[in-house]
């Protein structure tokens, strides 16, 4: 019984709010178009912001990786056979 309840009072209340959206999309139409094109400029900012935010993080990780290379590159040379370095005056 409470099963058949919940279905009709569900049924009851989409009934309803289909035939209220029917009165009131009318009257809201005119402010979803300023609230619509305010999301989609939002997004787009968003958007535009991560890319910039991407492009600073891979020419971190890109000056990161070149220093380190250079350090890996240091420590091989150290690593190899000595060399015989003599200073004269």
């Amino acid at each position: 019984m409470a099963d058949t309840r919940s279905l009709l009072t569900g049924i009851a209340l989409g009934v309803g709010a289909t035939l209220a959206a029917r009165d009131v999309l009318p009257l809201l139409a005119p402010l979803a178009r300023p609230a619509l094109k305010q999301g989609i400029k939002a997004a787009i900012l968003g958007y535009e912001r991560g890319r910039e935010m991407a492009a600073l993080l891979v020419e971190t990780l890109s000056d990161i990786a070149a220093e380190v290379q250079v350090e890996l590159q240091t420590q091989g040379a150290a690593h190899q056979a000595p060399v015989d370095v003599r200073i004269e005056s």
